[in-house]
């Protein structure tokens, strides 16, 4: 369509997160796929519970992605390859990189956050967005093959943080490459169990990985990472799995924000200032905080779906209600993994087999 066109569409699902997924799934089991338009700039969305098993080795790229296209088609919704400019809640329109405009009854906003880094810092291979990562991880199988990668660190001690590392360690066993994990805690995963934290230091030690703790990361230069104290990590590439930051157009669309620059949504995940908008996954501030976790958009996607058919049907909204408590499965990338919840903690084997049966089942909803 030529530049400075545009079209309406009832609803519009900008975003191909975890949340919208199931939007998809569930309009169009309702007969209102022709109503729907999801726009994305990937056709293929990753589901971030596997990536790191596909960066060991264990998921190919077809296991961990759903392919939007194909289920844009079966539930009969209209799918855009291409990305968000700009939108306008006031005229209610969405801008996008084509140059087209799209106006829109509904809107719900599923784009996930962007990499954040320290100030000054933009060298290095971020973990996000996960739909770029696997271009990025080719980055790393490059250096690796041509030998100038010896040593390699990964900044962030959180879940995430911790699995990369190990699924590097896996990848590249059979290379001679320093695996290095670097954060401001004193110990990995800080907000999971004692437990859990006494296990991965074990693991850690076993597989060779190397922790540097109490190291707030202030700069990356001549190979190497420079903490604000003034100590220094030897690093040929450091792969970021730091904080989650807002996508910066959103500051420039009128909607309500938070401080960070997320959506700010109520129990609904409406937004505050415009009720025509939702949002879901992690450019969503919901009133009762939490992680930038993709638990938490597999939840809310169900909820979701729903409240934007009853928001068509005129019907009052239900609230999604985060769970205070939430299971956390941690990859070793060694055939065993960790289970956490309320403070305890098991390892084993059975446990991976169980994550792999949780994720795959995932999968199998949106791969169909």
């Amino acid at each position: 369509m030529a530049d400075g066109a545009s079209r309406s569409c009832p609803i519009l699902l900008l975003g191909g997160g975890h949340a919208h997924v199931e939007v998809v799934r569930h309009l169009g089991q309702l007969g209102l796929g022709a109503e729907v338009t999801l726009v994305s700039p990937q056709r293929h969305a990753p589901y971030s519970g596997m990536l790191p098993g596909h960066v060991a080795g264990d998921y190919s790229f077809d296991d961990f992605h759903i392919d939007l296209s194909a289920l844009c088609a079966r539930s009969g919704v209209t799918f855009l390859e291409t990305s968000a400019t700009g939108i306008d809640p006031g005229r209610q329109s969405v801008s996008l990189a084509t140059g087209e405009d799209l106006a829109y009854d509904l809107l719900s906003i599923d784009i996930g956050s962007t990499p954040s880094l320290p100030p000054g810092i933009s060298s290095g291979i971020s973990v996000k967005p996960i739909a770029t990562f696997t271009e990025r991880l080719a980055q790393l199988d490059a250096e690796a093959g041509q030998g100038s990668l010896r040593r390699l660190a990964i900044v962030g001690q959180g879940v995430a943080g911790v699995e990369i590392a190990f699924a590097l360690r896996r990848r590249f066993e059979e290379r001679n490459i320093q695996i290095a994990l670097v954060g401001r805690s004193k110990e990995p995963v800080p907000e999971r169990s004692r437990r859990t934290r006494q296990l991965l230091l074990r693991e850690m030690q076993d597989q060779g990985i190397i922790h540097h703790p109490d190291f707030d990361v202030v700069a990356y230069q001549d190979a190497a990472l420079v903490a604000r104290d003034g100590r220094r990590v030897a690093a040929d590439e450091v792969v970021w799995t730091t904080s989650s930051g807002a996508p910066a157009f959103l500051r420039q669309t009128g909607l309500s924000l938070d401080a960070d620059g997320f959506i700010r949504v109520d129990e609904t995940l409406r937004s505050v200032s415009h009720p025509q908008v939702f949002a879901a996954g992690d450019v969503a501030s919901l009133p009762d905080r939490r992680p930038k976790a993709g638990v938490f958009a597999v939840r809310q996607g169900p909820i979701l779906a729903e409240n934007i058919h009853r928001r068509l049907t005129g019907r009052a909204l239900t609230p999604y209600c985060p769970q205070k408590a939430w299971l956390v499965l941690i990859s070793l990338s060694n055939g065993r993994a960790i289970a956490d919840k309320w403070g305890f903690a098991l390892s084993g084997r059975w446990v991976a087999r169980w994550k792999h049966r949780i994720d795959t089942s995932f999968m199998t909803k949106y791969q169909r």
